[in-house]
């Protein structure tokens, strides 16, 4: 009973997992799916647009909470596997809550999108930062710092 009780966990996790991967390739839940899809297209760009400047101002460092997991100076494989971490968790969760919240309730049918949605904003801002920062770069001749 103690080792059933032990793997528990983590099978339901496993589970979890294997149920989300398959609803997001069937498009089972559009909605969810097109957070999914729309929070990996701001991480893409957020990641292009950071190693873009990196690559081409020697001086520019990453900042951030980013900074803790894949360091100042990241190749493109940090930023990958990173984002594969963050945007499976964030898929996950928000899939989670959404098949197994209050479904029914008026409230639930917003919050079920803010860990997905937080992130997107914060990848889309990022992007934004980025574009803004190689723009003063290539065109001002302003050293990024």
């Amino acid at each position: 009973m103690g080792a059933n009780r032990f793997l528990s966990k983590p099978q339901g996790v496993a589970h979890e997992v294997a149920v989300t991967a398959r609803d997001f390739a069937t498009f089972r839940d559009p909605q969810w799916s097109v957070l999914t899809l729309g929070q990996i297209g701001a991480g893409t760009v957020d990641m292009v647009t950071s190693l873009n400047n990196l690559h081409s101002c020697p001086s520019c460092q990453e900042i951030g909470v980013s900074r803790f997991f894949v360091g100042a100076h990241p190749d493109a494989h940090k930023y990958i596997v990173g984002g594969i971490v963050e945007i499976g968790i964030e898929a996950v969760t928000v899939h989670y809550f959404r098949n197994h919240g209050p479904i029914r309730k008026w409230y639930w049918r917003i919050l079920w999108t803010l860990p997905q949605s937080f992130s997107l904003y914060a990848h889309a801002r990022a992007a934004n930062h980025n574009a803004a920062v190689d723009r003063e770069c290539n065109f001002s001749g302003i050293r990024c710092k």
